[in-house]
């Protein structure tokens, strides 16, 4: 359950889509996972819709292929790219129209992720014009909202599907000042929060240094099991 909430939250529960983690054996738990999934998307498209859903591609990021295929790919190609895209979800809960931004990545701050970081050192002097080539920016979180309509001030939550290479500090602030969304909170798993605040070694490659430190705790939900968010999300 929600760890974290300033009022009545926009989102339930659904503790079924979790009972999966309770059955012992790998196998149990795969078909378990599938048969709650198949019942969740059928209650789904029976239900309301969200009003407002638009995505953008903001920068294609260079990933090695052997993490992304490990044995399927035996082509000596180094990296693939990723396509990283925000996602503007507009709901209702109640009688509120709320805004979720999935994925707003600030690009130039990600550039700090090790990994990423020691990739465009390699290339020296022709760093700057290496980084255009192998991770062009394509949009910017800002001038993706601007397309829509919809204000800083407008959006009520951020998430991700994780927070590798992510600094969220341009977005929800820290101790030297607010951040561009006022109002909004971020919504995370309890484990992955706690996994960004204390790295293992091999996990700091990919984490942005300092990409959550002195954000206000109030600006964050940490989740505890599968939730709902209002209506259709």
């Amino acid at each position: 359950m929600p760890k974290k909430s300033r009022d009545k939250p926009d989102y339930t529960a659904l503790p079924a889509l979790d009972t999966w983690r309770d059955e012992r054996r790998p196998a149990d738990r795969v078909e378990s996972a599938r048969a709650a999934a198949k019942a969740f998307r059928k209650t789904m498209l029976s239900g309301a819709r969200v009003r407002y859903l638009r995505s953008f591609p903001l920068v294609r990021v260079p990933y090695p292929t052997k993490y992304a295929f490990l044995n399927a790919f035996a082509r000596p190609t180094p990296l693939l790219h990723i396509v990283n895209r925000l996602f503007i979800v507009q709901f209702e809960a109640g009688t509120q129209l709320r805004t979720l931004l999935v994925s707003p990545s600030d690009t130039l701050a990600n550039q700090e992720t090790p990994f990423f970081k020691r990739l465009s050192d390699r290339m020296g002097p022709l760093r700057k014009w290496g980084t255009r080539l192998i991770a062009p920016i394509l949009s910017s979180v800002e001038d993706c909202l601007k397309q829509t309509g919809i204000t800083p001030e407008q959006v009520d939550y951020i998430t991700y599907d994780h927070l590798h290479t992510q600094d969220l500090r341009r977005w929800l602030g820290d101790h030297t000042g607010p951040g561009l969304f006022p109002n909004a909170r971020l919504l995370v798993m309890e484990e992955e929060w706690q996994a960004v605040l204390g790295l293992s070694a091999p996990q700091r490659d990919w984490y942005c240094p300092n990409g959550v430190a002195g954000i206000p705790e109030d600006r964050v939900i940490r989740l505890e099991t599968s939730v709902q968010l209002g209506e259709g999300l």
